[in-house]
């Protein structure tokens, strides 16, 4: 993003939680191996563990959503999108949640998981709040929807207010980084285990 004004961040928090469970575990490994064993062991954990490390750092750390009036920048495990909101033809969730763009192409969102338990679990919230109240004359209350059906309807909204303002051409990035870290990972592990 150009500026950092107005972004708005969407990040699954269970994913981050877990990245960062599982990364704390693998360096627990790799200070043990080292402080235990050293040499061609400590080398081959060290390797599956920056392999590995890098896939869960991919996963779920990295995974993420920046919506702001310059575009929508969607950053998976291995590629970072850049949508202009002129681009945005359809947001949709279904199974996954899914940019769709002028050029007929679409991007899934790895950083918003849609969870059907959570659509039904609305459902029955709003179905409870009408039954309770079906005429309105009660408190008015704010109907129940899944966090990545507020994330569509925040896209829709945005891609309607800043699509006259924000033009230019969808990029794709690769994100090289992580496919480097396992190559050097899987390399130790060779190393380690031919030592």
């Amino acid at each position: 993003m150009d500026s950092d004004e107005g972004v708005t961040t969407y990040r699954s928090r269970p994913a981050v939680f877990t990245g960062v469970v599982l990364l704390a575990v693998g360096l627990w490994l790799v200070v043990d191996s080292v402080v235990r064993d050293g040499g061609a062991t400590a080398l081959l954990v060290v390797g599956v563990v920056l392999a590995v490390g890098a896939v869960v750092v991919a996963l779920t750390l990295r995974a993420a959503v920046f919506a702001g009036p310059d575009r929508l920048r969607i950053r998976n495990p291995f590629r970072t999108i850049d949508i202009p909101w002129s681009e945005v033809r359809e947001v949709r969730a279904e199974y996954s949640l899914e940019v769709r763009t002028s050029g007929d192409r679409g991007f899934h969102v790895w950083a918003i998981p849609v969870s059907l338990r959570e659509r039904k679990r609305a459902m029955r919230v709003n179905a409870r709040s009408q039954a309770e109240d079906p005429y309105g004359g009660g408190h008015p209350t704010v109907p129940q929807a899944a966090w990545a059906d507020h994330a569509v309807a925040d896209f829709r909204g945005m891609a309607e207010r800043f699509a006259t303002t924000s033009t230019g051409e969808v990029t794709v990035a690769w994100y090289w980084p992580v496919p480097a870290a396992v190559a050097v990972g899987v390399a130790f592990v060779i190393v380690g285990s031919v030592l």
